[in-house]
């Protein structure tokens, strides 16, 4: 299986009822959501760069990676000024990028760092979005109808931060999951037909912190894992029961890289803002520091591949965190989507890379720029059915990573 080829752990598990087929990108980072790409046939000579399919401007703004489903990638953005700030879902044909139809989903963001900031998650034939203004939306991906819209912070009584809410909903057993960052509702969990509430976490108050949820099965355990302003927390996701807490913060309470499982009940944490590198077991105990790096990482996301980590530009020992190796020409500000090519790379620079791997050492094989789009090179890639799908603000683009 790709999955033990590629050295995951084999406890993570995105659950998605009646889902879309495997190659598909349906959610953030992926199937799930580990930036894993299990595709067979990928593009792993790149002397010849891809080529470009197409490229459309977007009707605003984003940073989100699209998501793609059923021959359709629809893909948030935002527009208008600061006071105004208005969220629209795009649904583009994958084929050629032309428009299927296009729908503002509410009033966005408009201080610091504006741009639409969510990727959808895609299942049954409907989407789930988080503003942030802290709503979650579900729409048809039909015709990009709204179902329902909830309003979590005003529901549970949550404040937003410092740059806004900045995460993608978790699907999980008929349940999306939320972070309003309310008095015994840091996480919340909704009815994904009427957006009711199911649960939220009692006795866990912390305010959201830019990451995007996952489902683990840690100590035997299902749980959601995920980061708050205060630290790592594993969650009951029946009930919203807090299993276990562990504390790791940064001076401006940003966690924006979801948590990696990287072996047997083990699960790796990387920030920024001194906050640093951590892998922390969860056991029948509760969590214990296995290792500690001072490597930061502000959003750019980390892998597991081969038995080995690589964030900001490093390659890193599972078992004890030490460095095996720097990766040369690859920015700490890179995200990645691991593949049987390699790693694909997008760095902050607007490169993007096909980093070939050979036991701790790694080396780019071939890129090219993104020569278009504006502002920072902040949004992920998305990988489906052999396309690439490379976004820069207001412009999206995708490339033929089909081998010859």
């Amino acid at each position: 299986m790709i999955a033990r080829k590629l050295g995951l752990s084999g406890m993570v598990v995105a659950i998605f009822s009646g889902m879309i087929a495997a190659a598909d990108w349906p959610q953030w980072c992926g199937p799930n959501r580990d930036g894993i790409c299990s595709e067979k046939g990928i593009l792993a000579d790149w002397s010849t760069p891809p080529k470009k399919l197409w490229q459309v401007t977007t009707p605003g703004d984003g940073y989100a990676e699209p998501c793609v489903a059923d021959g359709v990638v629809y893909i948030t953005c935002s527009s208008g000024d600061a006071k105004a700030r208005v969220g629209i879902l795009s649904a583009l044909n994958a084929t050629d990028g032309s428009t299927k139809w296009q729908t503002e989903y509410g009033s966005e963001w408009g201080r610091s760092y504006t741009n639409a900031r969510t990727t959808p998650t895609c299942a049954d034939g409907f989407l789930y979005l988080i503003s942030g203004m802290g709503h979650v939306v579900c729409l048809t991906a039909k015709d990009g109808k709204k179902v329902w819209d909830v309003d979590t912070l005003a529901r549970f009584k949550g404040n937003n931060i410092r740059h806004g809410i900045a995460e993608s909903p978790l699907l999980v057993d008929k349940k999306i999951i939320c972070q309003p960052g309310g008095p015994d509702a840091a996480v919340a969990a909704l009815d994904i037909a009427t957006g009711a509430t199911v649960w939220t976490t009692k006795g866990l108050s912390d305010k959201s912190s830019y990451c995007s949820p996952i489902l683990f099965t840690l100590n035997k355990r299902r749980q959601i894992v995920t980061h708050t302003e205060n630290g790592l927390v594993g969650i009951d996701p029946e009930n919203g029961a807090v299993l276990w807490k562990y504390p790791h913060k940064s001076s401006w309470s940003v966690h924006a890289n979801t948590p990696v499982a990287i072996g047997q009940d083990k699960v790796l944490i990387s920030s920024a803002h001194g906050s640093n590198t951590e892998c922390v077991l969860i056991g029948p105990d509760g969590p214990k520091q296995m290792w500690h790096d001072k490597t930061e990482n502000e959003t750019s996301g980390m892998l597991f591949v081969n038995q080995r980590i690589y964030l900001a530009g490093q390659c890193l020992s599972p078992e004890t965190g030490k460095l095996l190796s720097k990766l040369e020409g690859v920015s700490p500000g890179t995200s990645m989507i691991g593949t049987e090519a390699g790693i694909i790379g997008y760095t902050d620079r607007g490169q993007i890379l096909l980093i070939k791997l050979d036991g701790d050492k790694a080396a780019v094989a071939g890129s090219f720029k993104v020569d278009f789009g504006s502002g920072p090179h902040y949004a992920h890639l998305a990988l489906a059915n052999r396309v690439l799908y490379v976004r820069h603000g207001n412009a999206l683009a995708a490339y033929d990573l089909k081998a010859k």
